[in-house]
């Protein structure tokens, strides 16, 4: 008896757990918008990915993701040296929604730094959002 009983709760967790991690279910309840950030070091170039949308970024093929062209992408403010995209979401395993994507997805290999830290580089008194290049 103790068996059925465990394996029921067994199935139960793995259901729980394929539903939580199928795309379309954080689609829906909207446990990605606004998720997906990356940006440089300095803050002057800004994205933000929206999975509904499509995937705005494909698999860089060093595992870093640079811009080649920044002036490409309309940002005149961007330093030339500065083109090393950070992703600004970081792992944390309470959230089980996401341990598919942990495992499998590229962009959880990219080098991540803290959004604050950037923020405090960037300083939002002066400096003006571009629509090229930053997102938020």
């Amino acid at each position: 008896m103790i068996k059925k009983k465990n394996r029921k709760w067994i199935w139960f967790v793995a259901i729980i757990l394929l539903i939580t991690n199928w795309p379309l279910f954080k689609n829906l309840t909207g446990l990605n918008d606004g998720y997906y950030r990356y940006s440089n070091i300095s803050g002057t170039y800004t994205s933000l990915e929206e999975p509904q949308i499509g995937r705005r970024y494909s698999k860089p093929p060093n595992g870093e993701f640079i811009l080649n062209r920044p002036n490409f992408y309309g940002c005149g403010a961007m330093p030339q040296s500065d083109t090393v995209v950070y992703r600004l979401f970081v792992i944390n395993l309470l959230k089980f929604w996401r341990w598919g994507e942990y495992i499998f997805d590229w962009r959880y290999r990219l080098s991540y730094t803290d959004w604050e830290a950037i923020k405090k580089k960037r300083g939002f008194g002066y400096l003006k959002i571009s629509k090229g290049c930053m997102d938020f």
